[in-house]
């Protein structure tokens, strides 16, 4: 707000100022000066809006129902203002359910219109559940809620099975949806070519603490997701910044852990 007062006193300062046959080239040089010197410049970040190079990706677990009992957390997500990318994983039940949820179906439609990415749950249990139980669940989302609210996947409980998950992925693709892989873990850089995006860590802070990233680098860093609970606020700097060291700026970092991390939405969206 400081910076904005000042460009409206230089700009009104400098406009009442003539300076004969030299004016144009004054007023030229007295315009980059101040833009330089008070941030009023259009590529200016004073004001403490994140250049889009800054910008992270936002991946949201938020499975507790949207109405009741956590219908504040809700409401918290559909008021949240940021400049961040914000993916929210919704989850009837392990998955889409067996029907079209009208307090879901509304709770969708609220972050589509906030601009927010739908992603629907799917377990795969580790890559024993079959393909088509997997594919069906994907289809019921988009079934259930309508392919222009659902905009891809989350696919839980992922190992190394390269040809089962390709599959998956095939068939989202065949959908026009996006597919996001969680492992929890490092897993071979190969699996981004049948991902989106991938969560390539999930657990606490006291964990996070002795992980070592694999190299990811050369991947957009959007493409690489660290979720990371029980993190209390004067840690929240450590997250960011090992992760961004690590090629990493998708992020959801909470306080809370165990089911209430689901339940509940982190205090340190911005």
């Amino acid at each position: 707000m400081l910076n904005k007062l000042k460009c409206k006193f230089f700009s009104a300062w400098y406009n009442r100022k003539t300076w004969g046959g030299c004016q144009k080239d004054l007023r030229f040089f007295l315009s980059v000066f101040l833009a330089t010197l008070f941030g009023c410049g259009s590529s200016g970040n004073n004001s403490g809006v994140q250049s889009s190079k800054d910008n992270y990706a936002y991946i949201i677990p938020l499975y507790s129902y949207p109405v009741g009992s956590y219908e504040q957390e809700w409401q918290r997500l559909y008021n949240l203002t940021t400049v961040n990318d914000v993916f929210v994983i919704v989850n009837a039940s392990n998955g889409p359910g067996g029907y079209t949820d009208p307090n879901l179906l509304n709770a969708i439609t609220t972050l589509k219109s906030r601009g927010f990415k739908v992603i629907g749950y799917v377990l795969t249990s580790y890559g024993n559940r079959s393909l088509e139980d997997v594919k069906n669940d994907m289809d019921k989302w988009l079934n259930f809620y309508g392919s222009e609210r659902i905009d891809g996947f989350f696919i839980d409980e992922v190992v190394e099975n390269y040809d089962y998950y390709r599959e998956v992925f095939q068939h989202a693709r065949s959908r026009n949806k996006l597919i996001i892989l969680n492992p929890g873990a490092n897993i071979n850089a190969s699996f981004f070519n049948i991902a989106d995006k991938i969560v390539v860590f999930e657990d606490s802070l006291t964990r996070f603490e002795n992980f070592h990233y694999a190299d990811y680098t050369g991947l957009d860093p959007k493409r690489v997701c660290t979720i990371v609970y029980e993190t209390p606020q004067d840690s929240v700097s450590y997250v960011e910044n090992k992760a961004k060291q690590n090629n990493s700026r998708c992020l959801y970092i909470h306080d809370r852990g165990g089911s209430e991390a689901y339940l509940y939405l982190s205090p340190y969206l911005r």
